[in-house]
């Protein structure tokens, strides 16, 4: 009898360990999936925004396709390494120039830097200068 007693208590006190233990195994395996789920989440949201990323350079280069304004920045861009091999008066211009855009203000700069960006297609220009952050 008193080795029946025994037994329950110990059977007892096993299921309780046994029930803790699915308990553990249980809040695991959703901590685990919660985990995985999050990570699916980031790579979609990932995949998403570099999709957007794709999309806006196939705009931005279908629009360079009959565009002058392309030519004429490139062109704007040159000028001063151009004018860099025209001597003294030349490389003066060109210093004058520098100087006075570093007068210029910040906004315009920005602006013109953005313009360029976007016509050329070039996102690292865009994201450089907080522009295309939300």
């Amino acid at each position: 009898m008193l080795l029946d007693i025994i037994t329950t208590i110990l059977g007892i006190g096993g299921n309780a360990l046994e029930k803790r233990q699915k308990l553990k195994e249980i809040e695991l395996e959703g901590k685990t999936k919660i985990a995985v789920a999050q990570a699916e989440a980031e790579v979609a949201r990932l995949n998403k925004s570099i999709d957007a990323e794709i999309d806006w350079d196939r705009e931005a280069a279908s629009q360079m396709e009959h565009s002058w304004k392309d030519e004429y920045l490139t062109l704007l861009l040159s000028l001063p390494m151009i004018l860099a091999f025209f001597g003294e008066w030349g490389r003066r211009v060109v210093s004058d120039g520098f100087v006075a855009i570093s007068l210029a203000p910040d906004w315009y700069k920005v602006s013109f830097l953005a313009a360029i960006a976007a016509s050329f297609g070039i996102r690292a220009l865009v994201n450089k200068f907080g522009l295309g952050q939300k």
